[in-house]
């Protein structure tokens, strides 16, 4: 399986690498075109777009003035762009000379322009922040490629930053001369190239897919084809819209002249968007912190690209920044992808990325600063050379820039690393955070999370030793990896382990164990508080529990025990008195019987004492104490006719099963001579796998509207504290039906 999977892999990866090396000769090519062909020296494409308006307007002049920006340029070489604009129509080399006609504050003005070899070298130069983002670009995409060939997010990286190289040789560091449109290949180079951004912004999207882990379901490979055919269809629409409208050959090649025209409105808010919803459905937190450095960075470079370039480029011919700083707005891209690969721990460069990260932070400040001190020499003193400007401007960033490495690298470490070199600072976030919890889950939590997100660990967690076995009681993140054990002591005793991790491939060095120990032994102390706290407080509830438990034992036993017995006596006595005058006799019989009912009701207030069953379970049975209890209410309430039809005999069963058999019985007997005014009354008690106990009587039934007294309230607890059922309910015909089915185990079956 795994061979198979090897020679997947492998598969896979032939066409990236197949791609990957046309995209790298491509931009060779585009170098070697631009270098061999004649320049004239301006620029006329507007943004992403060849020109607009329907006009080839100059947005760049030449150096000597001979054409000069704002220029709209008739015809050259004596092809007049509005009637015959066709790239290749000429096939001039440098050193030639073309007539232009230009328009030039309203008049016509014929100009002889020499052509020149274009400076390479000075383009590339002017475009520093460029070179700057495309170097950073691939050097992070092959980083991250070579560590992880198998990761989609690696693989849609390297096409990104391969297609990126792409678009600069064709179009960023090289723009469109007016010479492009009627002569040689440039104009195709860069047409090309504006093909290849759009590749571009669908690798990005694609990417968004992909990162941190690769969008799962049935719609992702619909997504995915989506983002590379969504270019061709934004095209396509484009053209279909403005096509009417384009009567003239210079407004159709101005068509043709934008690819991307649509795009950079739409799949910079895709690509946003859909790394926010990747964010908002993902959860995992580790993943969700990486998706949060690419979507501020990579969500908001294309929001700003939009709105400081895109937008007022189109509305009023400028943009409201140079346009060649705008890769320093995506510069933090890249930077991000690094961040979160190694903030996250997904590979094993933190050393080298870090240096990386300090060093193009350091490039870009002395980048930016050279260009700055350049121009202020310029201004201010013209007399100097651009060689003294170029020397003086290089020492003076030198010397301001210097001093910011140390600082540099050191807050790169602390937002990549945390702080793995400064223990304290660990132990302080951690009191701060601790100062604001309120209970001890809280408390341990606040451990786990401080000690994650302070030292960038993917997976910290509490475990507590319980006897033999363990109790995870605190966790930070996802284990991956191999997981470090640090003991959690307090005044000798171990309580249980602090247990971290760093990604596959990676170790803890002694510095890191050191930290990690530190910060063990303050934890200890504060898990001994947290436990203390906690088992009193389970404690006290118990306590509680325990307490209320017994009350409402209390309460069920006399009243299901001796309530009926001294009911019954009551009873008793109203027929003894009404028998006294007619039979006196039979009244002393019945007072007997009373005597013995209510030394049984004193024997049943002792057994509740002392915690015992009723007796008569014990001396009778249930099949005879049931029968004897039920003969004993008939014959003290005249009336009511109580049939019984019990087993012969019973198994031996459960004593809870007996108890709560027979309070059953006693309460729902209880209740008919109470409330139901019925004549007859029957007692069925049987086996059919439960022990079902039914009592049945004809009197009034149930009101409409009635609430569970104490005694319904016990008989239905009674059952379901063994697992078993009761059920009140109106009879057939007339009267009320209880219905009881006990399971024959303890606890239920």
């Amino acid at each position: 399986m795994v061979a198979l999977d090897d020679r997947g892999d492998r598969k896979s990866t032939v066409p990236l690498a197949a791609a990957s090396l046309v995209l790298l000769v491509l931009s060779v090519l585009c170098f070697w075109s631009r270098t061999a062909a004649p320049s004239d020296g301006t620029v006329v494409n507007v943004g992403d777009v060849a020109f607009s308006g329907g006009k080839v307007v100059v947005q760049q002049g030449r150096a000597d003035g001979l054409l000069r920006a704002g220029d709209e340029v008739v015809s050259i070489g004596g092809r007049v762009l509005a009637e015959d604009i066709r790239p290749g129509a000429l096939s001039p080399a440098v050193g030639d000379r073309l007539t232009y006609v230009v328009l030039r504050g309203g008049e016509r003005v014929e100009v002889s322009v020499p052509l020149v070899r274009f400076p390479v070298v000075a383009a590339l130069a002017h475009q520093w922040p460029m070179v700057l983002l495309i170097s950073i670009i691939i050097s992070v995409a092959l980083f991250v490629f070579a560590n992880r060939p198998r990761d989609p997010a690696a693989r849609a990286s390297l096409l990104i930053a391969m297609t990126s190289h792409f678009c600069s040789a064709g179009s960023g560091y090289f723009k469109l001369e007016a010479l492009d449109l009627v002569a040689g290949t440039q104009f195709w180079r860069w047409y090309l190239a504006q093909a290849g951004f759009a590749l571009l912004w669908s690798s990005i999207l694609h990417f968004a897919l992909s990162f941190p882990t690769a969008l799962t379901g049935p719609m992702r490979p619909r997504w995915v084809v989506l983002a590379y055919l969504g270019p061709v269809l934004l095209y396509a629409a484009d053209v279909a819209m403005r096509l009417p409208w384009a009567v003239t050959p210079l407004a159709r090649w101005e068509l043709v002249g934008a690819p991307v025209r649509l795009l950079v409105f739409f799949y910079p808010a895709m690509v946003f968007g859909m790394l926010l919803y990747r964010y908002r459905t993902c959860e995992d937190a580790l993943a969700q912190q990486r998706l949060r450095w690419l979507a501020a960075t990579l969500g908001g470079a294309s929001l700003l690209y939009v709105l400081l370039w895109v937008l007022p480029e189109m509305a009023q011919g400028t943009p409201l920044l140079p346009r060649e700083l705008y890769p320093v707005a995506f510069m933090p891209a890249p930077l991000a992808l690094a961040a979160a690969v190694l903030r996250y721990h997904a590979l094993n460069i933190e050393v080298v990325v870090s240096r990386s990260l300090a060093y193009a932070s350091l490039s870009a400040c002395v980048g930016a600063g050279y260009a700055v001190i350049v121009g202020m020499l310029s201004a201010t003193l013209p007399g100097l050379n651009s060689l003294w400007h170029q020397a003086i401007a290089a020492g003076v960033a030198a010397a301001l820039i210097l001093p910011l490495r140390d600082r540099v690298h050191a807050v790169i470490n602390q937002r990549l690393f945390g702080a793995r070199q400064d223990p304290y600072r660990v132990v302080s976030v951690l009191s701060d955070r601790l100062q604001g919890t309120k209970t001890p889950q809280e408390t341990v939590q606040a451990v786990v999370e401080t000690v994650g997100q302070a030292l960038r660990l993917p997976y910290a967690a509490i475990e507590l030793r319980r006897g033999e076995d363990s109790e995870q009681v605190a966790v930070f993140g996802t284990p991956v990896g191999q997981l470090t054990r640090l003991p959690l002591r307090y005044q000798g005793e171990v309580l249980g382990d602090l247990v971290v991790a760093q990604a596959p491939r990676e170790r803890f060095n002694r510095k890191d164990r050191g930290v990690l120990a530190d910060i063990a032994r303050h934890a200890g102390a504060i898990v001994h508080t947290a436990r203390l706290t906690t088992d009193l407080a389970r404690s006290r509830a118990q306590i509680v529990q325990a307490r209320e438990e017994e009350r409402r034992r209390l309460l069920h036993d006399l009243h299901d025990g001796v309530g009926p017995t001294l009911a019954a006596a009551t009873l008793g006595l109203q027929a003894s008195r009404r028998l006294l005058a007619t039979n006196p006799p039979a009244a002393k019989e019945m007072l007997h019987r009373l005597e013995d009912d209510l030394q049984n009701a004193i024997g049943e207030i002792r057994r509740v004492a002392n915690e015992l069953r009723p007796p008569v379970l014990d001396q009778l049975g249930l099949v005879t104490a049931v029968r004897e209890h039920a003969n004993t209410l008939a014959g003290r309430l005249g009336p009511l006719r109580v049939e019984i039809d019990l087993p012969p005999e019973l198994p031996a069963l459960p004593a809870a099963v007996e108890v709560a058999a027979y309070r059953i019985v006693c309460e729902a007997l209880t209740n008919v001579a109470r409330h139901s005014r019925a004549r007859r009354c029957s007692v069925r008690l049987g086996l059919d796998g439960h022990l079902a106990l039914e009592v049945t009587d004809d009197g009034v039934g149930l009101p409409s509207r009635y609430r569970d007294g104490v005694g319904l309230h016990s008989m239905r607890e009674r059952a379901l504290e063994l697992g078993g059922s009761c059920v009140v309910e109106p009879a057939e015909g007339r009267g009320t039906r209880v219905l009881a089915r006990l399971p024959l185990s303890e606890g239920g079956a």
